[in-house]
């Protein structure tokens, strides 16, 4: 009955030094001026919509689990996971930005090419490139 997510909501310090960051170095899309206290609208590049809101407590999206890691140590995972065709270049372009990423990205073989990294406000997520075939 679900067909896909076709926006998220992501907490942010200040929109507009936000919007800047995910326009720069992510290569989103602003879908308009942002307004004062409003937020911004950035468009990925098949069309999903990614909300940036002001968030005056600003809890980064983040949460710990053992279900991530095999000895079931705690891990800090990310709640999204972003689909690139290009992972090499958008890792020099966190990189560049000075941007927390993970040592390397992962080869996870059938899996893909998998890389976590923070923005600014400290919301963690991964990205993924479809392994060649």
């Amino acid at each position: 009955m679900i067909k896909n997510i076709n926006c998220a909501y992501v907490p942010v310090s200040n929109a507009e030094k936000a919007a800047e960051w995910y326009e720069r170095v992510l290569g989103m899309k602003l879908r308009s001026p942002v307004e004062p206290g409003r937020g911004a609208i950035m468009i990925m590049g098949d069309g999903g919509w990614l909300f940036l809101l002001p968030s005056p407590a600003m809890t980064p999206l983040t949460f710990e689990t053992t279900g991530w890691a095999e000895d079931g140590e705690s891990f800090e995972m990310f709640p999204l996971c972003f689909e690139t065709e290009d992972i090499q270049s958008l890792y020099a372009s966190l990189k560049e930005a000075g941007t927390w990423t993970e040592t390397d990205i992962r080869d996870e073989g059938s899996c893909g090419l998998q890389l976590g990294f923070k923005d600014p406000d400290g919301n963690k997520y991964q990205v993924w490139q479809k392994p060649s075939l």
